[in-house]
């Protein structure tokens, strides 16, 4: 094989190479994270004239996993806040806040959520959108998916699946 061959061959086996490495975000990739965030405060007031119904604020803190096993998100610092009405008998509620992962570099991502728990299902399901991002997320669009499951009082984990843009740089 002449010499240009070999040069041309591992320079395309290293450029290859450096587009896997480069990350895993690329703009419209799909990641799903596990949020493990125990509720740090639940501060309910009874709906008057509403037997059961509540109104409540709320804030939880947790971790993020990239069930893919990629860095976004991964280990990341959960923090959500919001409003959740809910009877309390029928177990159907609805509500919404906001959300910031903070990655291990301090920059965040910031979103806003909404969701909703119908009759039978255990789980509340929702969306989200992203809001905006500071530091090397500056820029970064998408939306989310979740599920949230309620393992016992005060303990729940979220399931999502994220569509991620994130500006040319």
């Amino acid at each position: 094989m002449s010499p240009f061959r070999v040069i041309a061959l591992v320079g395309l086996v290293a450029l290859f190479l450096g587009v896997v490495a480069a990350g895993d975000v690329v703009a419209g990739e799909r990641h799903k994270t596990r949020g493990v965030k125990p509720m740090v405060k639940w501060l309910p007031i009874e709906v008057p004239g509403e037997e059961g119904m509540v109104l409540g604020s709320f804030e939880q803190k947790g971790i993020e996993t990239n069930m893919g096993g990629k860095s976004l998100f991964d280990g990341w610092l959960h923090h959500v806040v919001g409003l959740w009405e809910e009877n309390e008998k029928t177990s159907v509620g609805s509500g919404y806040g906001y959300a910031v992962l903070t990655d291990r570099d301090g920059d965040k991502i910031c979103a806003r959520w909404e969701g909703k728990k119908v009759r039978g299902d255990p789980r509340a399901r929702g969306t989200g959108t992203i809001l905006k991002g500071t530091g090397k997320w500056e820029g970064i669009q998408g939306k989310t998916t979740w599920v949230t499951t309620f393992v016992a009082p005060g303990q729940s984990y979220t399931d999502q699946e994220w569509d991620i843009e994130l500006p040319p740089r």
